[in-house]
């Protein structure tokens, strides 16, 4: 941990006594050097910079005064990703030694196919470089002015960005994965109550016009929080406020024909908690979630363009063409 001496020789001709005593007086010294250590720590908040991309990454995200602790959970998992992607290509790099064609390079280079014959990844490029300029604003915050100057020069620079996802899902569809899901269920090629809880929430999300999260909740370490929960549907009710804007909402569930037999097929017993549930009985994670549902959704012949979060898309679609009233 960076004490000075990495071993200390004792006298071979000590006694027992005197070994004694320089064992007690080393690990004293040790002890001094330690207290002196974490005093510096408790001084200096958040780790050193040490001028490479990967030491303002760590730096961004453990500093207490870092806007990363401000976000939510799911902002902060996707700056995560954007980050991971940054540490593991170009971490080693140092800022001061970074150029706007190296920049470009780099995003280049992130947004090359996961494998040949693929779909460019731009998004994935273009949150990278997001991410980057993010951090390096935040070095500049903390005094380093080789970071306020290499994002300078970058916000003369212009990065192509994915357009908005243009597809959707179709009542169709939904109605086609929800019955592939039963049928996997009673055949025992997947666990009954994973694939009832997939064709509730796939079900929920279309017809509600919900966002994912308002359907399956969200884990934060080992605590979890939704709506969608059997306590929050009395009398086949359903409030809550939405996750994105908060607006006050209320559904009444027997309205909507693909979602409420599904809910009516639950057992009383199985009534409680988490409507849509995952391993064990407890809520589902969105990593699950979305593996099971393109699992689900290739059996039932739906394309890997169609995601889970476009049965929303859909749904406003299918009320658009129904005449109803967007407000």
């Amino acid at each position: 941990m960076g004490f000075p001496d990495k071993c200390i020789p004792l006298p071979p001709d000590a006694s027992e006594a005197e070994l004694v005593e320089l064992c007690h007086a080393h690990t004293a010294r040790l002890r001094e050097w330690i207290a002196r250590q974490d005093d510096k720590k408790a001084a200096r908040p958040g780790p050193a910079y040490d001028g490479t991309l990967l030491g303002l990454s760590r730096l961004f995200q453990t500093h207490p005064n870092s806007p990363f602790r401000d976000v939510k959970r799911n902002t902060r998992k996707t700056y995560s990703d954007s980050l991971k992607v940054i540490e593991t290509t170009i971490g080693e790099r140092l800022v001061r030694r970074i150029t706007v064609i190296d920049v470009r390079g780099y995003y280049k280079r992130w947004r090359e196919p996961r494998e040949d014959g693929g779909r460019e990844r731009i998004k994935r490029a273009h949150d990278a470089v997001s991410a980057l300029r993010m951090i390096l604003r935040f070095g500049f915050a903390l005094g380093h002015d080789d970071c306020g100057e290499l994002d300078a020069r970058l916000a003369k620079m212009r990065f192509e960005r994915s357009g908005s996802r243009e597809e959707e899902m179709t009542y169709l569809q939904a109605s086609a994965f929800v019955r592939k899901a039963l049928e996997l269920g009673t055949t025992g090629i997947v666990p009954l109550e994973r694939a009832r809880s997939m064709a509730i929430g796939v079900a929920a999300q279309f017809e509600l016009a919900l966002r994912q999260k308002d359907i399956i909740g969200e884990w934060s370490d080992d605590a979890w929080a939704g709506p969608f929960r059997w306590d929050n549907i009395p009398g086949w009710r359903f409030r809550l406020r939405t996750s994105k804007n908060r607006a006050r909402t209320e559904f009444l569930l027997p309205d909507y024909p693909l979602l409420f037999p599904l809910l009516e097929a639950v057992p009383h017993a199985e009534r409680e908690g988490a409507i849509v549930n995952g391993e064990h009985g407890l809520p589902v994670r969105e990593r699950s979630y979305r593996k099971w549902f393109r699992a689900i959704a290739r059996a039932a012949g739906i394309p890997d363009e169609v995601w889970s979060m476009d049965a929303r898309a859909g749904a406003a679609t299918e009320a658009d063409e129904a005449g109803a009233d967007f407000k």
